[in-house]
């Protein structure tokens, strides 16, 4: 079969016809293009997001309470598949910002003074660790600082309990659990009028009457580890305490914002793409017609010169 003369048309037709195929290769690029970038987009963002929990100790189980008297973490750690457990005392309180006429509201967590967290670690951008020398200190997240243009060695106004109280920042800190720092009843991040603020946990237990006692329980699990089962016998401990549902890291505000920013990247790496080669196959599809349509005389002196219906079609798939 000597399909040299119908290579030498093709060449011909394609050069002809080259701002056309060109347009088409450009949508082509595109698409791939599109679908190489979010693909590794998505790819970065998982592994990034994972080796950021695991190195800084992101909690697997969250709970609320009432109070609790410390002595009951104990009875948590007890718990079949239970890792580690860290008790704390997390309030919402008001902010003073000098200049800021709106209301601001701050997330306290209490953090103690003579060793860092077990879960959910806090990675230090300036600053240092709170001192012994004063207990009126706080380590404020960074988005927050940004957006006040707040540093180390400044203070802040907080109002707990009614009382205010002057701290200073030692330290600008971001954590895990709060890449996504959302304050009560916001539907989107504000760092403006809402921010994480971490005290000493003798402070806030004096402001809110809890010495000796926690608010608020997390909780890392072991690799075989029963969530469901976990989940259950930490809301029977914790119900006494008026303890709410448990919950797991899928379901933590921020963690869900964050997997949820990547489930949206995902669907662009599949839906841009495609549409960009189902363009490309209608324009080829245009195109391919209307050559077919135009060279019918020649494709029938082909006929008469003896190429069958099959090398013909071959010639037009392999201009395709």
């Amino acid at each position: 079969m000597n399909l040299a003369p119908l290579d030498k048309k093709r060449w011909r037709d394609l050069w002809r016809l080259r701002g056309q195929v060109l347009a088409i290769a450009l949508v082509i690029a595109s698409g791939i293009a599109t679908m190489v970038m979010s693909v590794a987009t998505v790819e970065s963002l998982q592994t990034t997001t994972d080796a950021y929990y695991n190195r800084f100790q992101f909690a697997d189980v969250f709970a609320d309470l009432t109070r609790a008297p410390n002595q009951l973490g104990k009875k948590i750690a007890q718990i079949e598949g239970v890792n580690n457990v860290q008790t704390r005392i997390m309030k919402v309180a008001t902010v003073d910002i000098p200049d800021f006429n709106e209301p601001v509201l701050a997330q306290l967590l209490s953090l103690p003074v003579e060793q860092k967290p077990i879960l959910n670690r806090l990675s230090i951008r300036k600053g240092d660790w709170f001192s012994h020398a004063n207990a009126d200190e706080v380590i404020i997240s960074e988005p927050f600082a940004d957006a006040h243009k707040l540093s180390v060695g400044d203070t802040v106004s907080v109002i707990m309990r009614g009382n205010k109280r002057e701290l200073t920042i030692v330290a600008i800190a971001l954590c895990p659990e709060f890449i996504y720092a959302l304050g009560p009843g916001a539907l989107l991040p504000d760092d403006l009028r809402f921010g994480i603020f971490w005290v000493p946990e003798e402070v806030i237990s004096a402001a809110y009457d809890l010495r000796e006692a926690f608010n608020n329980v997390t909780l890392s699990l072991s690799y075989n580890s029963n969530l469901e089962q976990v989940l259950f016998e930490l809301d029977a401990l914790l119900e006494p305490y008026g303890g709410t549902n448990a919950y797991d890291r899928a379901d933590q505000l921020s963690n869900w914002f964050v997997t949820n920013e990547i489930e949206q990247q995902k669907t662009m790496a599949t839906i841009l793409p495609t549409i960009f080669i189902v363009v490309a196959v209608f324009l080829s599809n245009m195109v391919l017609g209307r050559l077919i349509t135009t060279e019918r005389t020649e494709i029938g002196l082909l006929k008469a010169f003896g190429y069958s219906n099959t090398e013909i079609a071959l010639h037009y798939v392999k201009f395709v």
